[in-house]
């Protein structure tokens, strides 16, 4: 399966009864899960090793990460950087990366305030620069 493909069958598997199986049938839901997990991870080494992944695809994998999270940091962080680099003027893309950081570091942090602030005036230019490396600036890597 492709890299398109992949991120449509993680999309039909959120459209399934998923919640239920956990409540109901706990050994299902799990295998269900690492099915799921499977394609995740089937998606970025695919991405890795492919140059000009559908962008779209990209923006939809992010939208279904929101809504149930499979792919975490680095790897959320690169397809992020993906998009921005596709989409950017489309200052919705810079403003749901802010989210993810503040998501995951300290929303109170001097360099993510800079960014976000960067981002709320329209200064697309210098947030997308700067994107890249806030996940080292906000210490998240080594």
């Amino acid at each position: 399966m492709n890299f398109t493909e992949r991120i449509n069958k993680i999309e039909e598997m959120l459209n399934e009864d998923w919640f239920e199986m956990l409540e109901t049938n706990e050994e299902e839901y799990e295998e269900w899960r690492g099915r799921l997990e499977d394609h995740a991870e089937q998606v970025i080494m695919h991405y890795d090793q492919e140059n000009g992944v559908d962008v779209n695809s990209i923006d939809k994998l992010l939208q279904l990460n929101d809504e149930f999270p499979l792919l975490y940091g680095e790897d959320t962080v690169r397809l992020y950087i993906a998009l921005i680099e596709a989409r950017s003027e489309d200052k919705a893309v810079y403003d749901r990366y802010v989210d993810y950081l503040a998501a995951i570091s300290d929303a109170s942090h001097e360099q993510f305030l800079h960014f976000h602030t960067l981002v709320e005036a329209g200064r697309l230019e210098e947030a997308r620069q700067l994107a890249p490396h806030m996940p080292q600036r906000l210490g998240l890597e080594g």
